[in-house]
């Protein structure tokens, strides 16, 4: 009974497995989701530096121009921080898609909600 619980477990982790080690195209990774990228709020924090403190302040307490971002998640959602990088209203830049990619705005988002 245990050496065909094994051979059953074996032969499912084979049948799982084994087309994720065919050596698909090198542009398999394409053709996933940007939802489904996890996000890096450590990149996120390096694209906030460069594109957000000066105006939201280095530690997103708010600069003369920007209003403050500290604490930001309990006010929005992840997916409202996002739409409002995605499209801002003046006098915030519109960054997207000139100067930040959609992986960026992902991950400057998610640095934002750990302010």
């Amino acid at each position: 009974m245990r050496f065909r619980f094994a051979s059953v477990a074996l032969a499912l982790f084979t049948v799982v497995t084994l087309p994720a080690c065919s050596g698909g195209t090198a542009n398999s990774h394409a053709t996933v989701a940007p939802s489904e990228v996890p996000l890096n709020a450590g990149r996120g924090r390096s694209i906030y530096l460069a594109q957000c403190a000066a105006c939201h302040g280095r530690d997103g307490t708010g600069g003369q121009i920007g209003p403050q971002l500290r604490n930001e998640r309990l006010r929005r959602t992840f997916a409202q921080v996002r739409d409002i990088v995605l499209n801002p209203e003046p006098p915030m830049p519109k960054l997207f898609p000139a100067r930040l990619s959609a992986g960026d705005v992902r991950d400057v988002s998610a640095f934002v909600e750990t302010l």
